[in-house]
């Protein structure tokens, strides 16, 4: 339960956030300007990454008690975002950065007593005096990994996101509260700020997020393996972290050969060489979400293997990508993409043009997420204090909303109402209701199932692309609900349910923003059934 408000709050936070700080990026100045190192020729705000980090930093406030360990995370968190801020603003150099890199991990290691105490294969106990340098300097690794693999759309954010969902489910199952309830929230954070990273990008996570992913995802991987469950294989971290550590040493490789500045950015990343070898944007997105999903897959499933076996097969993929590029580079191979779409997309795009097969997905969402959230209002049962006491919130956001709703950026008073509801309701256990004892597949399951698909037609023949296009994000979800199904079919009754409710409300949240961005209405409409169903609640469990 923890774990799913952390991650739901963090979720809300994200997705109302971001937009308020795409407006407000170019008066503090942190918008991306094109370069001929980067792939977008428009300006784009880099601010997304205050989204992901305020987020989550709320939600671990709320919902994990704070010990040491917890402070001195906070403290670096702190650190990274003034220093990731104020490098999105004004470009410090990367002397600059490592510095606050460095006073953002140190204490954490030290005072917090997070440190590598094994090395991997050889099985030598380390002493402190090795254990935690070695461990500061890992942590910095994987921050400089996530920071200089943020290169395209939607790219470091999904990757991380698949390590953050294998770290919470390997923390889960060895009884780490504390680390599922981290990953959770981190994955949140990203989850809504991945809304409006999909490509084509509105916003992208600057310094201050990439730099606060990989210090978040550096502090819990060690977590994981020293502190939670130290019976995991110590090289597991290789596949939890995946293919932006390979990647970064690959390019540095390649800068100390030619000669090159070690930190001077070039054009040299696994994104880059797929791009000149003709795959379109989202394409070289989704291959390296792919091979994200494979070494992560592997890391859960193999989590107890030896060393050598886990080390071998991370080399082994490493090798077999670095190998299938070069082999194209040098042989002058081409992806032939002109002209053609992907088999999926390309059906997509070929039922397009037929109004009924467009529209109608638009008006199952327009009609179910409303009347869901008035019909769930009607089964909720007791509610604890901190859920009356968020239902209170929830209707002075609804009242508040209602002489600002004509005022710009007004909306967002509704949408924060909208989504810190819909989570109260799914949790609260309507949906149960909507199931008929005995059915093996139950109406709640059509219900989400239906929903879940006119989401995604919805989105995908939407007449303003730029309104809502998660092309990536359509596989990357399809990737989890694959992956998940697998997962969770193996795991305890108690996995299944928090698995499915956690699709339920990112269903609805996707339901909403289609709602709220593509009909000029939206933000009432739900406004007046969020509170309509407030009114139920409240009747409901005074009475």
């Amino acid at each position: 339960m923890t774990a799913l408000l952390a991650m739901m709050t963090a979720l809300v936070i994200s997705i109302a956030l971001t937009p308020l700080m795409i407006r407000l990026a170019p008066r503090m100045g942190m918008v991306d300007l094109p370069d001929p190192r980067k792939v977008h020729l428009a300006p784009i705000p880099r601010v997304g990454g205050l989204g992901i980090a305020v987020g989550t930093l709320v939600a671990l406030l709320l919902f994990v008690p704070i010990d040491g360990l917890v402070a001195w995370y906070l403290f670096g968190a702190a650190v990274l975002l003034v220093f990731g801020a104020a490098d999105d603003s004004m470009e410090l150099g990367h002397w600059v950065k490592f510095v606050g890199q460095f006073i953002a991990v140190i204490p954490i290691v030290h005072f917090g007593d997070l440190w590598v105490t094994t090395l991997p294969v050889f099985d030598i106990q380390l002493s402190p005096w090795i254990g935690k340098p070695f461990t500061v300097v890992a942590i910095v690794g994987v921050i400089n990994a996530i920071n200089h693999s943020d290169g395209l759309d939607g790219l470091a954010s999904g990757e991380a996101l698949m390590s953050f969902a294998a770290i919470a489910y390997l923390g889960f199952m060895a009884g780490g509260g504390q680390c599922l309830a981290f990953a959770a929230a981190a994955a949140g954070g990203i989850l809504g700020f991945l809304r409006f990273n999909t490509h084509p990008a509105r916003v992208f996570m600057g310094d201050a997020g990439s730099q606060f992913i990989g210090y978040t995802l550096g502090v819990m991987v060690v977590l994981l393996t020293q502190k939670v469950n130290p019976a995991l294989s110590m090289a597991i971290p290789a596949l939890l972290l995946g293919l932006p550590i390979v990647d970064i040493i690959a390019v540095f490789a390649q800068r100390i050969h030619g000669g090159m500045n070690w930190f001077k950015a070039t054009r040299n990343h696994i994104h880059h060489r797929l791009l000149a070898i003709g795959f379109e944007h989202y394409q070289a997105v989704v291959i390296i979400y792919t091979i994200q999903a494979v070494m992560v897959v592997n890391a859960v499933n193999l989590a107890y293997e030896s060393d050598l076996a886990i080390i071998g097969l991370y080399l082994g993929l490493s090798a077999f990508v670095f190998l299938a590029l070069i082999l194209a580079e040098r042989t002058g191979w081409r992806a032939d993409v002109a002209g053609r779409k992907w088999l999926i997309l390309g059906l997509l795009d070929s039922i397009r043009d037929s109004d009924a097969i467009a529209v109608l997905p638009r008006w199952v969402v327009f009609i179910a997420v409303p009347a869901f959230m008035v019909a769930a209002s009607f089964s909720v049962g007791e509610l604890s204090a901190d859920s009356k006491a968020g239902l209170a919130l929830i209707a002075i956001l609804l009242v508040a909303y209602m002489p600002l709703r004509k005022v710009a950026h007004g909306e967002y008073l509704s949408r924060l109402a909208v989504y810190a509801l819909i989570p109260m309701l799914v949790w609260s256990g309507q949906a149960e209701a909507l199931s008929g004892p005995g059915h093996s597949w139950s109406y709640t399951g059509m219900f989400f199932t239906l929903l879940g698909v006119c989401v995604l037609l919805a989105a995908k023949f939407a007449s303003d692309r730029d309104q809502f296009a998660p092309n990536t994000m359509d596989f990357l979800l399809l990737l989890f609900v694959l992956v998940g199904g697998f997962v969770l079919g193996s795991a305890s009754e108690a996995s299944v349910r928090l698995g499915s409710l956690l699709l339920q409300v990112v269903i609805l949240f996707y339901g909403c923003e289609l709602f709220m961005r593509m009909s000029r209405n939206g933000p009432q409409v739900l406004s007046a059934a969020a509170a309509l169903s407030v009114a139920v609640v409240a009747l409901r469990t005074v009475a």
